[in-house]
């Protein structure tokens, strides 16, 4: 089963791995570092890696999920090393209103802004848990990226978007009832 997995993976070409995957992982980069040129440097050393690693023979099952958890263990590293933002709060970009309804476009903003920054401030099992998730990966791939039992991503969660919600209201409820 490891060899086969392996060949099916040999046998996609590496800029089909690279097309297929790329824009998942700066979204997901993005969502830690609220930089462009920060994310696509993360992806780029992640896909550097797993060339690396193909090249030396080694057999990667599926390579969505090895891309995933080597740019989490980047993104960890670059975090505790530099501190991501010099300690300041993210801030979400501030496009142009250009909508009839200026009011609806403000609230949609803040609420944005106050979901990144939330997020931001949990733990980094959490967090990862959440945007990978909202990126729309299957509990299996989760499970994989993030060194967790299958069985358990489904309640851990449940449990980390009821805090998350939980939290929200509590310090936001005019935006967030």
């Amino acid at each position: 089963m490891l060899r086969k997995s392996y060949l099916q993976i040999r046998s996609m070409s590496f800029k089909e791995i690279y097309t297929t995957h790329y824009r998942k992982l700066v979204g997901f980069a993005f969502q830690y570092t609220q930089s462009v040129d920060d994310s696509e440097d993360v992806v780029q050393e992640s896909f550097t890696r797993f060339w690396n690693e193909v090249q030396q023979g080694t057999e990667i099952q599926n390579a969505q999920a090895w891309l995933f958890k080597v740019m989490i263990n980047l993104l960890k590293t670059k975090k505790s090393t530099e501190r991501l933002r010099n300690g300041k709060e993210n801030e979400c970009d501030t496009k142009e209103l250009q909508s009839d309804d200026f009011q609806a476009e403000y609230f949609l903003n803040e609420r944005k802004k106050i979901i990144s920054q939330e997020l931001n401030l949990l733990p980094e099992n959490e967090k990862s848990l959440l945007i990978l998730y909202h990126r729309g990966l299957k509990y299996e791939e989760i499970a994989q990226i993030l060194d967790m039992k299958q069985s358990s991503v489904g309640t851990t969660l449940a449990r980390v978007i009821t805090k998350f919600r939980n939290t929200l209201k509590a310090k936001h409820h005019e935006l967030f009832e």
